[in-house]
């Protein structure tokens, strides 16, 4: 089935060249969905000198109220639809329509139901997708997923990595699909000499699913093994876990002496700690493409992930030693841990050339020049052109536009 072919606007009704409707939550919460958003929303004003309107209602107020139902956020969306059928029958236009989505979560058919208004609102729809789940929306048979095939038709896919742009293409749901990995800030090139002992770390919202209770085991292991660490954890509380029970399992595990627990930090304390680490130990089994691995990368640290969503596919092939399997659980993952973090103590020369890997693979993939040429660029595709041409991405294997 074809994309639904965008019918011209009357003059009257032509949308404003310069206007943008942000349907996106900014942060506060602080996560990586909300840190895109923002970077988006500077880009189209400050580098394209954008008119951009943000309409946002119904959402989470803190880290702790994500996912978290409540009738306050049922009504603030109900408010927001009405807010956008008033710009509607006011004849309100805009050249471009900007919302993001987790296909996994509930929220899902929230973002498809602003999608649709979006549609009636603005001449092109960006669809900014963060999480796995869209293949559940693209081939599922139920009633909700036939909705939302049919709200977001004709929107443009924002596609995070290659595998996204896959489903994406292969659909024939959407008018367009750009590919735009995720960024973070380039904070200058660092040392790579190893420390003594080796540092690691790891970044990211206290959520078990984001493997934070594995990065203790590991830390244990690691000591236990005669591998000693200096680590460090950054990140907030969450619904699942609070910075007061991480600090308890850190106790429970005897490696209160070895983990620091910083909770969330500023952005410049971040940096620093990123910045003095050897080993970025990221065990998420719940991220497609994670900002805290690419700040990770950005600061020269070796990264050790697990292959899920998009990691494999982040760190590049130079690195691929590091991607471990997901099946891998208990002793069978602090055994793979324990086999790199002992080659990089008998080799220091090997970690070393694996940290420098890490920077040369951030400015390559994902630095800030790169995102900001690409939305721009972007910004001027005409429906009726070719797609703009392919340039090569040899570090992960795909042909990106």
């Amino acid at each position: 089935m074809q994309p639904e072919t965008r019918q011209p606007r009357s003059d009257n009704a032509r949308a404003d060249n310069r206007a943008v409707l942000f349907l996106a939550q900014l942060p506060p919460p602080h996560h990586g969905q909300s840190a895109v958003a923002a970077t988006v929303k500077s880009i189209l004003e400050r580098d394209a000198g954008l008119d951009v309107l943000q309409k946002w209602r119904g959402g989470a107020a803190t880290n702790n109220d994500v996912g978290k139902r409540s009738l306050g956020k049922y009504f603030g969306f109900l408010a927001l639809l009405l807010d956008l059928a008033w710009m509607l029958v006011s004849g309100r236009r805009f050249r471009l329509a900007y919302l993001g989505m987790a296909p996994w979560a509930h929220t899902a058919i929230r973002d498809a139901l602003l999608a649709g208004m979006a549609r009636l609102l603005a001449d092109r729809v960006w669809l900014h997708v963060h999480g796995d789940g869209l293949e559940d929306i693209l081939t599922g048979t139920g009633r909700k997923a036939t909705l939302m095939r049919f709200l977001l038709r004709g929107t443009e896919l924002i596609a995070i990595t290659a595998d996204t742009g896959r489903l994406g293409r292969r659909s024939d749901l959407f008018s367009h699909v750009i590919d735009l990995p995720n960024i973070a800030a380039d904070p200058g090139g660092r040392a790579t000499a190893p420390h003594s002992p080796l540092t690691v770390g790891c970044l990211g919202n206290l959520d078990p699913r984001k493997g934070v209770l594995d990065f203790v085991d590991a830390i244990g292991r690691l000591e236990n093994s005669g591998i000693p660490v200096a680590a460090t954890m950054v990140g907030g509380p969450t619904a699942q876990l609070s910075v007061e029970g991480l600090e308890a399992r850190v106790a429970e595990r005897g490696v209160a002496d070895s983990i620091a627990v910083t909770g969330r930090v500023s952005e410049d304390e971040k940096s620093r700690i990123l910045g003095g680490l050897d080993v970025f130990l990221y065990l998420s089994r719940h991220d497609l493409a994670p900002l805290a691995l690419i700040e990770g990368l950005a600061h020269g640290a070796a990264p050790i992930v697990l292959n899920v969503g998009g990691l494999a596919e982040m760190v590049g092939p130079e690195l691929s030693r590091n991607v471990l399997d997901p099946s891998l659980t208990g002793t069978a993952l602090l055994d793979a841990i324990e086999t790199i973090f002992a080659a990089y103590k008998a080799d220091p020369a090997l970690l070393e050339r694996d940290k420098a890997a890490a920077r040369t693979q951030y400015l390559k993939e994902f630095s800030p020049e790169r995102y900001r040429n690409r939305v721009l660029k972007e910004l001027s595709w005409d429906p009726k052109q070719p797609a703009l041409p392919p340039t090569p991405a040899p570090s992960i294997g795909e042909v990106r536009p």
